[in-house]
């Protein structure tokens, strides 16, 4: 289908060279110039989609924020995506999204409303499908897809201590009071940050630990 829609392309672009000389000069062509112009296309031709796939075929780091049910744990946290290509133009020209080579997310939390600082910059836990002790990596590679296959857990309910603990690569945990919360979260996708932000919620049980805002 590439091959056809390249084909496609090289016609186009020779039918507007073809026009345009025309209307530049006022003649057509001799064999030897159509020689130069039938080699032109076929190279834009063979070009434009290796064109398209550096412009459109990037990878993107996108973020989901997810409320976690699991019997009497509740917790706060992000499903880490690289979406396809969707657009079907693009898709014909053979262009797909590139894996993401080197992922890190970090967090710092502060209260909401005075902005101090409670929990400062940290790196967060990436579990994937395949770290069934959800003990997290710092580096992450991502193919593009849909399907939740990493995930940041940041908040989660002990249902022990009957408190909200923050989680991240780091051996300790922080305890968060009752009250209202800001997260600033960053993905830093290969060397280029991309900033998040979203407000939660700690209460006095388990099911008020909910996301707020964010964006």
């Amino acid at each position: 289908m590439s091959m056809i829609l390249s084909i496609a392309i090289a016609l186009i672009i020779l039918a507007l060279i073809f026009f345009s000389l025309k209307g530049l000069f006022g003649y057509f062509p001799d064999n030897w110039e159509w020689v130069g112009i039938v080699l032109a296309g076929v190279g834009l031709a063979v070009a434009t989609p290796s064109i398209f796939q550096r412009a459109f075929g990037k990878p993107i780091a996108e973020i989901e924020y997810f409320r976690g049910v699991d019997r009497e744990d509740r917790f706060l946290s992000v499903f880490l995506m690289n979406p396809p290509i969707k657009n079907k133009f693009l898709k014909m020209l053979g262009v797909r999204r590139e894996t993401i080579q080197s992922l890190v997310v970090q967090f710092r939390i502060s209260e909401q409303g005075s902005n101090k600082v409670i929990i400062p910059i940290r790196t967060a836990r990436i579990i994937t499908d395949e770290d069934s002790e959800y003990t997290g990596k710092d580096r992450i590679t991502l193919p593009p897809t849909y399907s939740v296959g990493a995930t940041c857990m940041f908040v989660l309910w002990d249902e022990k201590k009957n408190k909200a603990l923050v989680i991240s690569n780091r051996d300790e945990q922080k305890e968060l009071d009752q009250g209202y919360y800001a997260i600033y979260i960053s993905l830093i996708v290969e060397g280029e940050y991309k900033k998040y932000s979203a407000t939660f919620v700690v209460g006095e049980k388990a099911d008020d630990l909910i996301w707020g805002s964010h964006k």
